[in-house]
């Protein structure tokens, strides 16, 4: 296990079911996992047929650290929709991650937005008075500037969506927690909203890269101030 922090950033090295017991709780749980669909990354095998114990062990694992009234947040593809009743807790529902640039498919509807299955923890939870629940993202920009950084991941997310999140569900005075950190764009949109944020990401290349951003987010915030 590898540990760096970074301002308000701690971020771990390793598996995520080894370091959550080590963690303390958390306010919200905002992460992207891997979808079970055979994706290519970079070690990872994204099989079918074992991502359900894959994926809930570490739902269960996560939700252990949360404070009462926690925000969640897991991003999800739409070919497994049928099967979020079996994986996510009750009282789930779609926050619907809306893109501003479509890649047309052979198919009879496209995928303009990708589901994210969120919930509360019981208990009260915070409120932004704004609770929109979609949001449209710039999703062109990541795709085609390819100098950007977090292109050495192969499915980097739009850094304006994760700051919608984040802004608007998210304690602002509580620890945000990303177990599936990839690229580190959650961490940079909580180090844009002065946010404190606890990633773990168990790819070395996809670590590194996060670490990067995550500084750089930082050295501009500070450069700011």
């Amino acid at each position: 296990m590898r540990k760096e922090v970074i301002g308000n950033a701690t971020l771990y090295l390793g598996d995520c079911l080894e370091i959550l017991p080590t963690l303390p709780k958390v306010d919200a749980v905002i992460t992207d996992p891997p979808y079970g669909i055979g994706f290519v990354y970079e070690s990872h095998k994204d099989d079918v047929d074992t991502y359900p114990d894959f994926l809930t062990a570490r739902i269960f694992a996560a939700r252990k650290k949360c404070n009462p009234g926690a925000f969640q947040a897991w991003f999800q593809a739409m070919k497994n929709v049928e099967r979020f009743h079996e994986w996510f807790p009750p009282g789930w529902r779609i926050y619907a991650a809306a893109k501003n640039f479509v890649q047309i498919r052979p198919c009879a509807m496209q995928y303009a937005f990708d589901p994210v299955v969120v919930w509360w923890e019981p208990g009260e939870i915070f409120k932004s008075g704004y609770g929109r629940d979609f949001y449209v993202a710039n999703t062109s920009g990541v795709i085609s500037n390819s100098s950007n950084i977090e292109k050495g991941h192969p499915a980097p997310r739009p850094l304006d969506a994760m700051k919608e999140l984040v802004g608007n569900f998210a304690n602002p005075v509580g620890h945000i927690l990303d177990p599936f950190m990839g690229s580190g764009t959650t961490g940079v949109a909580c180090m844009n909203l002065g946010r404190k944020f606890i990633g773990i990401e168990i790819e070395p290349k996809y670590f590194d890269i996060a670490c990067e951003r995550i500084e750089n987010a930082q050295r501009q915030d500070r450069l700011f101030a």
